[in-house]
C-alpha cells in the first residue's frame, strides 16, 4: 500500500495536514507553541519537537455505518452535518483497515441488516470500533448495534477469521447501544471470539487493552514520552508520586521502579480495574489506584497524601478547572509534570499555576501527524 495522501483527503474530517510536508508540519507546530509562550508570557526553554512514524500510527478508530446502494462504513465529512464518507483506507491507522471495512460492508449488505438513523433513532448497525497494537500487532474489533435485530454471530466471526490480515485478529466484540447519543455507549458488550484483551508492550512493560478502555492513541510516542518523564523526574526511592487522570496506570507503572510509592486517580471504575490488572501483569507492588473525581480526591482523600513529591497531570482536552488548580496549589508538590493534548488550555492553566510554580521547560510531542493536534509536556518546579 502506498503511504501518501489518502484517497479520502479533503473529504473526511480526519487529517487536514496531509498535503503539507511532514517537516513543514513540525515547524508549524513548534511555532504554534512559541506563539502561545509569547501570548501568555511564559519564559523558559522550548525543547525541539519529538516526531515519530507519520503513517499507520493510531491504535484506535471508530467508523460509522451508513447506507447508499449498499451498506457503507466510514467517517463524517469535514464541515458537514452528518454526511458520511464511505472509507476504503485509513493511512494514519492501519493497513488492515480497508480489508476489514470492505469485508464487513459486504457481509451486512448480503445479510440485509438495517443501518441506524441518528435522526429517527431507528435501525441496527451503528459503529465499527477497531483497535490495533503497534508493537505486538494484535487486532480487536467491536461491532456496535442496537438490539432491534438479530446478528448472525457465527457468520460474522467466521468471515472475519478468514481475512488475510497483517495483524493477528485476537478479539471480536458485539456492543449493544440503544441510547440516542451519537457516541459509542457500551450499554452491553459480548465477546464473540478470542481474548477479552489485546496486549501492547512498551519497553519492558505489558499493557492489556479492553474494547472500552482508554489508551493513548500513539504507542510509539507514549513510550518515548513516558520514558522521558522517568528520566527527567530522577526519582529517589524516598519520593512519592501522584498521577491524576491516570487512565490505565501506564505513566505510574513506568515511574514505580524508581519511586517509593505511586498513587493513581481516575474517575472510571472500569479503567481503574484495567490499571490494577496492568500493575499486576508487570509485578508492580508499590502502586495503588483510586476511583474518584480528581477534584474530590484532592479535597478529601488527597488530604492523606500531602507529602507528595511529584505530581503527574494528564487531563482531558478542557484542562484543569479553577477548583482543581486551587487543590493542586494546596497539595504543593515539589515538581509537576503537566502533559496535555490541548496547548491552549495547558497554557491557560500554566498562567494560573505560576503563582507558585515556574516552568523549567516545554517539550512538544507530535502524537498526531497530519493533524493540527499536538501533545505538550511541561516540567514545573515549586518556587
Amino acid at each position: 500500500m502506498r503511504t501518501g495522501i489518502c484517497k479520502h483527503f479533503g473529504q473526511c474530517g480526519g487529517c487536514s495536514f496531509q498535503d503539507i510536508s511532514y517537516s513543514v508540519q513540525m515547524l508549524c507546530k513548534e511555532e504554534s507553541i512559541r506563539e502561545l509562550m509569547l501570548a501568555y508570557g511564559i519564559n523558559c526553554e522550548l525543547k525541539p519537537i519529538n516526531s515519530y512514524k507519520e503513517w499507520f500510527y493510531r491504535n484506535k478508530m471508530e467508523f460509522s455505518f451508513g447506507r447508499n446502494e449498499g451498506i457503507t462504513c466510514g467517517l463524517y465529512k469535514k464541515g458537514s452535518h452528518g454526511e458520511l464518507i464511505d472509507v476504503s483506507e485509513c493511512l494514519i491507522f492501519s493497513k488492515d483497515a480497508g480489508i476489514v471495512l470492505k469485508a464487513v460492508k459486504d457481509f451486512f449488505t448480503m445479510k440485509g441488516n438495517s443501518v441506524y438513523n441518528k435522526f429517527s433513532h431507528k435501525g441496527f448497525l451503528r459503529n465499527l470500533v477497531m483497535r490495533e497494537t503497534k508493537f505486538t500487532n494484535e487486532l480487536m474489533l467491536g461491532l456496535v448495534t442496537t438490539s432491534s435485530e438479530e446478528l448472525d454471530k457465527d457468520g460474522f466471526t467466521s468471515m472475519l477469521k478468514r481475512l488475510n490480515l497483517n495483524s493477528t485478529l485476537k478479539s471480536v466484540y458485539r456492543i449493544v447501544n440503544d441510547s440516542i447519543s451519537d457516541a459509542v455507549i457500551f450499554e452491553k458488550k459480548e465477546l464473540l471470539f478470542g481474548e477479552p484483551f489485546i496486549e501492547e508492550k512498551l519497553d519492558e512493560f505489558k499493557f492489556k487493552i479492553a474494547i472500552d478502555s482508554f489508551f493513548q492513541v500513539n504507542p510509539l510516542a507514549i513510550r518515548n514520552l513516558y520514558g522521558k518523564i522517568r528520566d527527567y523526574a530522577k526519582l529517589s526511592k524516598e519520593e512519592k508520586v501522584l498521577d491524576l487522570f491516570c487512565g490505565g496506570g501506564s505513566i505510574g507503572i513506568f515511574l514505580a521502579g524508581m519511586a517509593k510509592f505511586v498513587w493513581g486517580v481516575e474517575v472510571s471504575q472500569a479503567i481503574i480495574d484495567c490499571a490494577w490488572q496492568n500493575a499486576k501483569e508487570n509485578n508492580i507492588e508499590n502502586i495503588s489506584f483510586f476511583t474518584a473525581d480528581a477534584r474530590a480526591f484532592l479535597n478529601t482523600q488527597g488530604t492523606f497524601y500531602k507529602d507528595i513529591d511529584v505530581l503527574i497531570i494528564n487531563p482531558p482536552r478542557p484542562g484543569l478547572s479553577n477548583k482543581i488548580i486551587r487543590a493542586v496549589l494546596r497539595l504543593n508538590p515539589k515538581t509537576i509534570f503537566y502533559s496535555s493534548c490541548n496547548p491552549d488550555t495547558l497554557f491557560a492553566n500554566l498562567k494560573e499555576l505560576s503563582v507558585a510554580y515556574k516552568p523549567e521547560f516545554i517539550e512538544p510531542f507530535d502524537f498526531f501527524p497530519h493533524t493540527p493536534h499536538l501533545e505538550t509536556l511541561v516540567l514545573l518546579r515549586r518556587l
